[in-house]
């Protein structure tokens, strides 16, 4: 059982999530104008890295609080993914996220934006389906 503390934690994470989906869908423009608008692209990039470091706080929750030893964000989003029942290409998308996360803060080898761009689009439905199984999860616990 979870308490209302935890519950409201896992709220607000959600809640946080949810902003910066909605910034980046609201804002991601066509390649062409993301690539030519350095204001834009960088604005994109921060909430993008800030919507995947929630989306791997809340694994290490999930995981945490299913009894199981906190890992590495790769193997906590594997074992939340378990915990929420998404399929392979949902887990391997939100790793690709993790991946660009890594590279657009630390910039390994440069960003290449157009790459980043095609990566966002594809690998937002991923964090979304994560999203909506984390809220039906949490509706799932009695407080």
């Amino acid at each position: 059982m979870m308490d209302v503390k935890r519950k409201k934690r896992y709220e607000q994470k959600l809640d946080e999530l949810i902003d910066r989906l909605e910034f980046i869908q609201e804002n991601l423009p066509a390649k062409r104008e993301f690539l030519e608008n350095r204001i834009i692209r960088k604005a994109l990039y921060k909430e993008f890295q800030e919507a995947v470091e929630i989306v791997s706080d809340i694994a290490a929750m999930m995981v945490k609080d299913n009894g199981k030893l906190v890992k590495d964000d790769y193997s906590n989003l594997e074992a939340s993914a378990k915990i929420l029942g998404l399929k392979g290409t949902t887990v391997e998308l939100l790793k690709r996220a993790h991946g660009l996360r890594n590279v657009l803060v630390h910039e390994y080898n440069g960003i290449v934006d157009e790459m980043a761009y095609d990566a966002i689009r594809e690998v937002l439905p991923a964090i979304e389906t994560f999203f909506k199984r984390v809220e039906e999860w949490l509706r799932s616990w009695k407080s």
